[in-house]
């Protein structure tokens, strides 16, 4: 089944406050650990903290702020199990493809320093080298047909569709494994 992530209006979906924030966000579920969060306007995360497990996203429109690092759409983000964040925002609100490596435990944490490393990668321009560009220890951004040998998400960019598929299409994709 193929699903335009931009009509998320289409998705069901649910309420969700999700750890330390000031309001809820909307929450489609896309399958395994894939969710499609939609950060109404305004939304902000005061609270210090990490996950227990590796987060990566996909911002698909608005702006989403996290530990001083702005994603604007079109950007991958990867924040490993552990990370610590902080000053979490998307003033305008925002669309964001999520999926984590496993359980999303939040821990809260006093702690002031950024301690993990986080990464941003821009989809549509960033060079992809020969066989693929891992992103995660789950996911990789390929721009080849492969054959893949067991299914997995694939994200085709920059059209934003999410399909479980063991077919790689023509063009630029975010493959993730499910772990």
């Amino acid at each position: 089944m193929l699903i335009d992530l931009l009509d998320d209006a289409g998705l069901p979906g649910r309420a969700f406050l999700l750890p330390g924030s000031n309001v809820p966000v909307r929450l489609a579920r896309l399958g395994c650990s894939a969710t499609l969060v939609r950060f109404p306007p305004g939304w902000e995360r005061a609270e210090r903290g990490h996950y227990l497990a590796g987060e990566e996203f996909v911002l698909l429109s608005g702006e989403l702020r996290v530990s001083g690092i702005t994603y604007l759409p079109g950007q991958h983000g990867w924040l490993p199990a552990g990370t610590l964040r902080h000053s979490c925002a998307a003033p305008h609100g925002a669309l964001a493809f999520t999926a984590f490596a496993g359980q999303a435990t939040w821990v809260r944490s006093d702690r002031d320093e950024p301690d993990g490393p986080a990464q941003r990668t821009p989809l549509e321009s960033v060079v992809i080298p020969r066989g693929g560009l891992p992103l995660t220890p789950h996911s990789a951004l390929l721009d080849t047909p492969i054959p893949l040998d067991r299914t997995a998400e694939v994200i085709t960019v920059p059209t934003w569709t999410w399909e479980r598929s063991a077919l790689i299409p023509e063009g630029r994709v975010l493959v993730r494994w499910t772990p």
